[in-house]
């Protein structure tokens, strides 16, 4: 039987969760968790089959679950539970490894994802199948601290660094700032990871809003298109 680990800060969304999932418990055995480090413990003791998980948490977040997740189990299927879905993210969340459900969901539609992601036919586990832009206005609209780190093949890697939801570094190559920042946004098929954020303070290279750099990244686009 697979086991499925949903992870949430919300009291109530567990017990709604707890008590409507019951009737799915010949096909599952559920397992529940208020943070990313009691998730981890948990991931660390059983055979996850599907993690399910909040991104907005106290102690270790959604995010870092996910990075650990990533890191040390790349087999285990993710959904993200958010309650800041967009259309367009949801779109490009394509990738069998991470799939996204917008709250607030009935249980029952959140077991025919579960449904559906453990019968994908999936061999590694990385956070793709997300355009930078999309990604970007993820972590902005969660207001999240992180550092991520971009690659593709035939690409230097390259670092976002967010402060609050606020975007306010990016290096890729030789380039710095707004100009690394709109650089990246251009890659196709990213694979996107998340890393410690350094204790040393990061300077702030980008002043404008994500708004303004995925407009001014898209002029440059149709432009080189045009060319």
């Amino acid at each position: 039987m697979d086991t499925i680990l949903i992870v949430d800060d919300s009291s109530m969304l567990i017990n709604y969760l707890e008590s409507s999932l019951a009737k799915y418990e010949d096909k599952f055995n559920f397992i529940f968790a208020k943070d990313g480090m009691e998730a981890i413990e948990i991931i660390k003791e059983n055979d996850i089959s599907l993690l399910v998980t909040d991104l907005q948490m106290p102690r270790i977040d959604g995010l870092g679950l996910l990075a650990y997740t990533h890191k040390f189990h790349p087999n285990i299927p993710c959904i993200v539970m958010s309650a800041h879905g967009t259309p367009a993210i949801v779109e490009n969340l394509q990738s069998d490894i991470l799939q996204f459900i917008e709250k607030p969901f009935t249980a029952d539609a959140l077991a025919d994802i579960i449904k559906n992601a453990l019968r994908a036919d999936t061999t590694e586990g990385s956070i793709t199948g997300i355009s930078i832009g999309n990604f970007l206005q993820m972590i902005e609209l969660e207001q999240k601290t992180c550092l991520c780190e971009v690659s593709s093949p035939g690409n230097p890697k390259g670092f976002f660094y967010f402060n609050g939801g606020e975007l306010q570094h990016a290096v890729y190559g030789d380039l710095k700032g707004e100009e690394a920042a709109i650089k990246m946004i251009h890659i196709d098929n990213p694979t996107i990871s998340f890393k410690p954020v350094p204790k040393r303070p990061i300077p702030q290279r980008i002043n404008r809003e994500l708004t303004g750099l995925l407009l001014e990244a898209m002029k440059q686009k149709d432009e080189n298109d045009a060319g």
